[in-house]
């Protein structure tokens, strides 16, 4: 069973340090009136989003002026595809698919915002409960399952083997294991352990005794960078009133985040249906203001030491896609 965390750094301090830390993306006034007031929003369905949740829920989008419809992601490349595609205005997805597709597939997107970083027993690995692998070492010869490919789940996973000395081509890895099914997945077999975000763990844990096998906010990935916010170049250039209104709301629901975890509770309650015992214990990341290029850095550094990136992207510099430019 997951344990509440306090809350992380506060709001007052996180804004007085930005400057320091390298935070940029900060929200900016509007110069116009808004170019467009519904705004369809896609987002994976974690707790990740509980600041965009908030906003929503506490009328702040609205108060800008913003009629804002928020969707849930399959994944994170589902959302992006319909982002592309004009589906959707604006996504929350996480950082390693973004890059994935600013670098390999050159999608011309911008990081507006942060979601999300790691915190302890927010993304882990779970085994069924009495399962015989009850170490990192024992997932030699062993699948392992990840909501979608070469995604945060995959990084971490090659993080935490590396860092047990358990060579990456000894793990198999199941890429078609959605998050509802991972205890299903677990006791039939099909996998030996499983990629399992909150609210999942939970939720799995409580419906069929599956135990944690191992917290990824470890080593080299602790309060690592996990899921933000991202808008096309083109959308960016043709909304900036918008985009600053929405950047204006969102921050306030990431504040409200960070410093308010009844709030966080009804919100996932509200938008991912979580039942109120599960969303009291479940464990919280870090909810921050802006964009802090120097935390986004060593997600793409660790891509490329883990091979989701090929050594030609060694140079790039994640700060080239932040902001509303």
């Amino acid at each position: 069973m997951r344990f509440r965390k306090a809350c992380g750094t506060s709001i007052a301090a996180t804004v007085a340090i930005s400057a320091l830390a390298g935070c940029s993306g900060t929200p900016v006034p509007a110069t116009g009136p808004l170019e467009k007031t519904n705004i369809v929003v896609d987002a994976f369905p974690a707790i990740d989003s509980a600041g965009l949740f908030i906003a929503q829920q506490r009328g702040l989008f609205k108060a800008q002026g913003l009629n804002v419809t928020i969707k849930l992601a399959m994944n994170s490349q589902a959302a992006i595809n319909g982002q592309m595609a004009g589906t959707f205005d604006i996504t929350s997805a996480d950082y390693v698919t973004y890059v994935d597709n600013v670098l390999r597939q050159k999608s011309q997107l911008r990081i507006v915002a942060e979601s999300s970083f790691l915190q302890p027993n927010v993304l882990t690995m779970l085994v069924k409960g009495g399962s015989a692998v009850t170490s990192i070492g024992q997932l030699r010869n062993k699948v392992v399952s990840v909501n979608a490919p070469d995604d945060i789940g995959t990084l971490l996973i090659d993080s935490v083997l590396t860092e047990h000395g358990v060579p990456l081509n000894s793990v198999t890895f199941n890429n078609n294991v959605q998050f509802p099914s991972v205890g299903q997945a677990l006791e039939s077999g099909k996998v030996a352990a499983a990629f399992t975000p909150e609210p999942f763990v939970s939720a799995t844990e409580m419906a069929t005794g599956a135990q944690e096998l191992t917290d990824l906010d470890q080593g080299a990935t602790t309060g690592f960078p996990i899921q933000g916010v991202a808008v096309t170049q083109s959308w960016a250039r043709s909304n900036p009133s918008t985009l600053a209104a929405f950047e204006r709301a969102y921050s306030q629901g990431q504040e409200i985040a960070d410093t308010n975890r009844p709030a966080v509770e009804k919100a996932l309650e509200s938008f991912l249906g979580m039942q109120p015992i599960a969303a009291a214990l479940v464990s919280l990341p870090g909810f921050p203001i802006g964009v802090d290029s120097k935390r986004l850095q060593r997600l793409v550094d660790a891509m490329i030491k883990f091979h989701l990136l090929g050594q030609k992207f060694a140079d790039f510099k994640i700060s080239t896609i932040i902001g509303n430019g």
